[in-house]
This record gives structure tokens, sequence and C-alpha cells, in this order.
């Protein structure tokens, strides 16, 4: 009895005894049956699939992946600016002036020479060079001694330069190349994860928003049916044929009640408030004064189908998720590593080739005529050998990348362990949360019979008004649970396709 009386002061003056209109409200059980209580201005509908293209557009988290991704592209693009053409050019001009060694030749020598030279060198991606050289030099002189007063001679290089050991062929050289394009790879893989987890997130939210949204309305449902009571108790002791302890439950529930309803309020303001962090930009700020209102509702039929074994949703995850894909880059990124600190390991060993043509005349143009018609060619042979002693960096190197491959390895089969464990997990929750849903409407059924059923009996006298108020609680109850296993049921499904990498409905062939 202490308990009632006291539920009932927290009534207040919900609905006095004394009063004989039946089902009169207090006022803020009127106030809070009218809606939820938002302090924004205006509504705003929302469906799933708004939700997620305003999060793609607006989110700052994928907008920094977006550009990282563009700035890993170009930097992959420019890396091969490493096998471009390279063209140099110089010229000098020079005078001297010497004393003449002899009495045959004036007492001052005056010269002068001039040079200019051109060449073209192509890095190869094999490892070695190709390079086209041209010279030309014109001296004079009042020298007894030289060829002419005036002196030209000219001469074209043709050299060709390839290591055959240490930094030879294509997979040590183009190793910067292929770093370059892992890491492009991985920022557009960033990304997508980014994309991917931000979807799943806004699913969630969406998802929880939608959760309590059913729960505020379950809990105004129930509610009312504790106004109807009331009401009803009222009618039936001011009739003679009630007590008023039946009174005072009744008040006592309907306090209960209401308290419900404002925390069901309360997390559903929390509920909106978590989505709209997600939803926001840096310079929008007008959802802070919306009341999200979620119309893509709950699923009315439930179904596994399509599951399939927890193996084939094994295979997709095996080839769409984010973090598997991640680390087979970064495997594959060591390997390089691997390639090019084994390269160093070894002796150095390089073939020089080179071909030249000379040309030399007293006329600037003759030399070079000479010269370009290969009149006087010339050509050598050169290999070169060389080997640290002891060669401790590379060799350290080496074992350092053998062990970071093993590392990358190792981490990968952890990766996959866990995906696999995440996607059996996922398969067996989501046939859970389907049955879950089928065991839930069969429970609200058969609660909402024998809350009726005892109505009945307590009309008949049969029943006291206790009992009544115990099989309500159940089927207010029931009502909660299988509005909560509809919303578990749906982010089972979204936690499946997120566990397999494909909630974006992302795929290679795509």
């Amino acid at each position: 009895m202490q308990v009632i009386l006291c539920s009932t002061l927290i009534v207040g003056t919900l609905i006095p005894a004394q009063d004989p209109e039946p089902g009169a409200p207090h006022q803020l059980a009127e106030l809070l049956l009218a809606g939820p209580r938002s302090k924004g201005a205006h509504s705003m509908d929302l469906t799933l699939d708004a939700a997620v293209d305003l999060a793609l557009r607006t989110n700052l988290g994928l907008r920094k992946a977006v550009l990282e991704e563009q700035a890993a592209r170009h930097d992959h693009l420019g890396s091969w600016g490493a096998f471009a053409w390279d063209l140099t050019g110089w010229a000098s001009y020079g005078e001297n002036k010497a004393p003449g060694s002899n009495s045959f030749e004036a007492s001052v020598i005056d010269s002068t020479t001039a040079i200019a030279n051109m060449s073209l060198l192509r890095p190869l991606a094999s490892g070695g060079s190709f390079s086209l050289n041209f010279n030309t030099m014109n001296q004079t002189t009042n020298s007894a001694f030289a060829v002419g007063s005036d002196f030209n001679r000219s001469n074209l290089g043709v050299t060709f330069v390839q290591p055959l050991r240490r930094g030879a062929w294509e997979e040590y050289a183009t190793a910067t190349q292929r770093e370059r394009r892992l890491d492009w790879v991985t920022a557009g893989e960033t990304r997508r994860g980014e994309r991917h987890a931000l979807i799943e997130s806004v699913h969630n939210a969406y998802w929880d928003l939608v959760a309590a949204r059913e729960q505020w309305q379950v809990a105004a449902s129930s509610l009312r049916l504790g106004l109807e009571l009331l009401a009803k108790r009222n009618r039936e002791w001011q009739a003679g044929v009630g007590t008023e302890v039946e009174v005072l439950q009744a008040e006592a529930e309907t306090a209960t009640r209401v308290e419900a309803l404002l925390l069901a309020e309360n997390d559903l303001e929390s509920r909106a408030d978590e989505l709209k962090l997600i939803l926001l930009d840096e310079g929008e700020h007008v959802l802070w004064d919306r009341n999200l209102l979620p119309t893509t509702g709950l699923p009315q039929t439930v179904s596994a189908e399509g599951v399939g074994d927890w193996a084939d949703a094994f295979v997709t995850a095996l080839d769409q998720r984010s973090d598997l894909r991640l680390q087979r880059m970064a495997v594959e990124r060591v390997g390089v590593t691997l390639v090019r600190a084994r390269s160093e390991q070894l002796s150095g060993v390089d073939l020089e080739l080179q071909a030249n043509s000379d040309g030399q005349s007293e006329s600037a143009s003759d030399a070079v005529e000479d010269t370009l018609g290969w009149d006087f060619p010339g050509w050598s042979a050169k290999l070169t050998w060389n080997m640290p002693i002891g060669n401790v960096s590379a060799t350290r190197a080496a074992l350092a990348a053998e062990t970071r491959l093993k590392i990358a390895h190792l981490e990968y089969d952890r990766l996959e362990m866990a995906a696999l464990a995440e996607v059996r997990g996922a398969v067996r929750d989501l046939l859970y949360r389907t049955e879950a849903v089928r065991a839930a409407v069969s429970s609200l059924a058969l609660a909402e019979r024998q809350f009726e059923a005892e109505q009945l009996r307590y009309d008949e006298g049969l029943s006291t008004n206790y009992q009544v108020l115990e099989f309500q609680r159940d089927f207010v109850q029931a009502r909660r649970n299988e509005r909560q296993a509809r919303v578990e049921y749906v982010k089972a499904r979204t936690r499946l396709l997120a566990a397999q990498g494909v909630l974006d409905g992302w795929t290679d062939k795509q």
C-alpha cells in the first residue's frame, strides 16, 4: 500500500479519482502523447537511401580519403618520369695568353676556345641507360706549332650501359614505380573502406533512430492503455462497483508509464543527434534544428532467403573486404622491397657499349659534316665488376625485408581468421534474428489474447485489477520485444553485408 501511495504522488493530479470525466488526461500526459517534443521548428522526412547519399556527399573523412587517392595517383603517374628523355646542353668560351716557349713563336701566344655540347639521356626500364652526346669545339691561336690558326673539331657519341647483376632488369628498375602504384591502389581501397564504414554507420544510426521511434510509439500506446484503464476504474469506483485501491493501482501504473514515455522521448532525440552528427559537414548546421522523421519502415515480413552457407559468404568476404585487400597490398609492397634488397646483395657487373665519330677541319661545317657522316668511327666495349667487402648493409636489409614479409603474411592470416569468425557470426546471427522475429510476433499475439481474456475475466469478477495490470504489462513488453526484434533483424542483415565487404554494393566488376 505504501508503494501504491508513493506512486500516486508521482502522478499528482494526472486524473483525480473524484473526476467523473472518463479518460481526462493530465496536462503532461496530453503533451507527451501529442508527439516527440523536438525543439526544432521543422520536421524533415528522411529515407535510409537519402541519409546514405547525404553522408556520402558531406562526410569530411570520406572527402579527405578521396583527395588522398588523387594525390597518390599523381605520385604514381609522376614516378614514371624517371624514364623520360633528359636533354642537357651547355656552352663555354675562353681566352688565354701565354708566353712563347721558343724563338720560333711570338713572344705572347693568344688563343681562344669555344665549346658547345648537347646530350640526350634516356634511363631504361631494364636498369640501364641510353645516351647520345654531340660536342663541337672551335679554337684559334697564333702558335706556330698549332695545326692551324683556326681549328674545329666535332664528336658524336652513342653510349649504352646495362647492369647485368646488381640493379639489373625491370623488376628492380621499376620498383619505385610499383611502390607508387601500390600506394595509389592502397589509397583507393582505403577510400572504399572509409565509404563502406560510413555507410555501415549511417545504417546502424538510422535503424537505431527507427527503433527509438518505435519504442516511443509503444510507450505512448502503453500510456494510452493505462489512461483508459484508469478512467475505467474511476467510473467503476464512482458507480460503486470498484474500489479506491484499484484506482490507486491504475494511477501508479500510469505514472510509471509517463516516466517510460519520457525516457523513450529522450532516447529518441539522442538517437537523432547521433545520426545528425554523421550527416553534418563543416558548413552545414541546419540539421540540428530539424526533427528527423525516418520514413523507411521496418520490414513486415522477414526471411533468411539468400543467406546460404557461411562458406559462400566467406568466399565473397575474401575477395571484397577492404582490410584483407589492404593487407594483400601490404604483402606485395614488402615483396617489392625484398626484390630490391636481394638485388643489392649481388656483385655489380655493368656492360658499357660505346660508338663515336670524330671530325676535324679548319672549317666548322666540314668538321660537323665528317662527324655526322660517320667518316672516322670508333667503338669500345667495357665490362666493370665491383663488390663491396662484406656487403653488410645490403645483407641485413635483405634479412629485414624477409622478416617483414613473414610478418605481413602472419598479419594477413590473422585478419583472415578474424573475417572468418565475423562472417560465421553474422550468418548465424541473421538466422537467429529471423526466427526471433517470428517468435516475437507469436508472443505478441498470445500476450494480446491473454490480456483481452484477463480483462473479460475481470469484468465477470473472476480476476483482480492487479492481474489485469500484470497481463497489460506483459502485452506492452511483448510489443516492445516485437519492434526491437525487427530492428535487430535489419541490423543483422547490415552486419552480414558489412562482414562480406559488400554493403556499398561495390564489386570488382562494377
